[in-house]
């Protein structure tokens, strides 16, 4: 028996009655007109695609198997076929949308062409004049951008109506994008989206007006979206990331065409690449923040080599809210930014890494693993730092103050926040962190005091590890023994009586979530302490060096 569908919101009506008349709009013959106009026989240049490709991602696609977070589709060798097997509010309909395949089919040279001009010649057969889903302005840009990138894999050595085919379709999306870009669902979109423009607009011959368009509406989006220490609103280091290389790639291609680059936009890209490297760890990764992944370390050496400028090393990005701790081999980050009007609540949290090898980290995206994942790596319990357990009225964190002094002996950091509780006066919460100067020990207070009583019980203080650390607690339960990867052993100690190691996630990689432990603190484990105040004091340290 057929199930009846839920009410509508009033909402979710109203954007369907504007997706309705899109289409319809969008397949008339008035708006398909306004998309004519020269075709171009070539580009005019190859933006250099600076991440690293899969070659076992590409060869089970050349076989028609794909796997995009949770969801999986096999063909069976019908590439043909892979286009209907997408659900269009799905990651793997986005990720195909996007064309970042030809990346990874590009990496098995010539075995890549047959598999990637089947997927375009399947996408044209159904998408080519138009289709609501399939030209979304974000993925138009994207589509636009990999195909540019990528074009020999898919015009090289072919007749010349394919080449026709292909190249008329870029330029007649180009064209579209043109109008249709303000419409990019985020401001992050929309930034990128002006920026693909941009690119693929100079690339293609007879396209420069659409480009300027881009040109002008980045300019737009940079203004409100771009922090004065470079820094991008979201905090995002992969989106930092991206938003680094797609300014670079515009740079090069503007002067590539022999255009004069407008002044705002060498000045961007330095500050954006700058940040980018910001978050670069020794093993040549980012580190994990607020939605971000470890990402590509190739992507990452291209951001820092094709600024055009030398990028100079900084410890603190006052407007985005980080602060960096170096010393020899070891490296501290910590968020100190406001954390009230963001998704993920990640105030205070912290990544430690010695060498290569990561050891206090936070959980990471579960964006690409659907809604229950994101939003529960949103949450502060999953990033190393302090939590309330359930059971009470959730303490509303306000005011943020940060400090910071080095000397001789190491680097002094301090992260204070008022907490709104059950107490009229309110609490406050301290976070301090001192890394020596030789890397070897980093110790902790925190300092939490105000609050009403009970409520102090609830609180939890967790760091998470890095599924390459391997943990066993002390029989005591006073501290436990780290082994890095880098055959380093580490101490983490407290003056908790009772230490917990607890199974946790690891989503950082932007794979499937790896198994990891924490090692928790929780204020009920202290018999002897004030009602409305606790002081925590804890330390990791080398083993080599205690």
């Amino acid at each position: 028996m057929a199930m009846a569908r839920p009410a509508r919101h009033s909402g979710a009506g109203s954007r369907d009655v504007i997706a309705r008349m899109r289409k319809v709009w969008g397949e008339s013959p008035f708006y398909q007109a306004q998309l004519k106009g020269p075709a171009p026989d070539r580009l005019l240049f190859q933006p250099e695609d600076p991440y690293a490709p899969d070659k076992t991602l590409a060869t089970a696609l050349a076989r028609g198997r794909i796997v995009v977070g949770e969801q999986q589709a096999d063909c069976e060798g019908e590439l043909e076929k892979l286009w209907d097997l997408a659900d269009p509010d799905s990651p793997l309909f986005a990720y195909l949308q996007e064309f970042t395949w030809l990346r990874h089919l590009a990496a098995l040279g010539d075995d890549g062409k047959a598999p990637a001009r089947a997927l375009m010649r399947a996408w044209l057969d159904r998408y080519e004049r138009w289709s609501s889903e399939s030209w979304e302005p974000y993925f138009v840009a994207e589509r636009l951008v990999q195909l540019c990138s990528h074009y020999p894999l898919l015009l090289a050595g072919t007749d010349a109506m394919w080449r026709s085919r292909v190249l008329a379709c870029m330029a007649r999306q180009t064209r579209h994008l043109a109008r249709a870009a303000p419409r990019a669902g985020t401001g992050f979109d929309r930034l990128m989206t002006s920026l693909g423009l941009g690119v693929a607009g100079y690339s293609l011959p007879g396209c420069e007006g659409p480009a300027e368009r881009g040109l002008e509406m980045a300019r737009r989006e940079l203004r409100l979206q771009l922090r004065p220490d470079g820094g991008h609103v979201s905090r995002n280091p992969s989106r930092q990331l991206k938003l680094a290389l797609r300014l670079q790639a515009l740079l090069k291609v503007i002067e590539a065409r022999g255009f004069q680059p407008p002044g705002f936009l060498r000045h961007q890209v330095q500050r954006a690449s700058a940040m980018a490297a910001f978050f670069r760890t020794p093993d040549g990764k980012l580190a994990v923040f607020n939605g971000g992944y470890e990402d590509d370390a190739k992507a990452i050496i291209a951001v820092q080599t094709g600024s055009g400028a030398d990028i100079a090393p900084s410890e603190f990005a006052r407007h985005s809210g980080y602060h960096k701790l170096t010393a020899a081999r070891a490296l501290l980050i910590v968020d100190t930014a406001d954390d009230s009007g963001s998704a993920y609540k990640s105030a205070g949290s912290l990544h430690f890494s010695s060498g290569r090898s990561r050891i206090l980290v936070n959980c990471g995206s579960g964006a690409h693993r659907g809604s229950e994942w994101r939003r529960a790596l949103e949450q502060r319990s999953a990033h190393s730092g302090l939590s309330f357990l359930d059971g009470g009225p959730a303490p509303v964190f306000g005011e943020i103050a940060h400090r910071r002094g080095e000397e001789t002996a190491g680097h002094l950091l301090e992260f204070e926040r008022r907490i709104i509780t059950a107490n009229p006066e309110g609490a406050s919460y301290l976070r301090r962190f001192y890394l020596s100067a030789g890397g070897a020990d980093l110790r902790g207070e925190e300092m939490l005091a105000g609050c009403a009583p009970g409520e102090i019980d609830r609180a939890v203080w967790r760091f998470h590890l890095h599924p390459g650390a391997k943990a066993s607690l002390a029989r005591d339960k006073k501290s436990v023994i780290l082994l890095l990867p880098n055959k380093e052993g580490w101490r983490f100690k407290s003056n908790c009586p009772a230490l917990s190691l607890e199974k946790s996630v690891y989503c950082g990689s932007g794979g499937a979530p790896g198994a990891s432990e924490q090692i928790v603190i929780r204020a009920d484990a202290y018999a002897r302490r004030e009602e409305t105040a606790i002081n925590i004091k804890w330390a990791l340290a080398r083993l080599d060096a205690v």
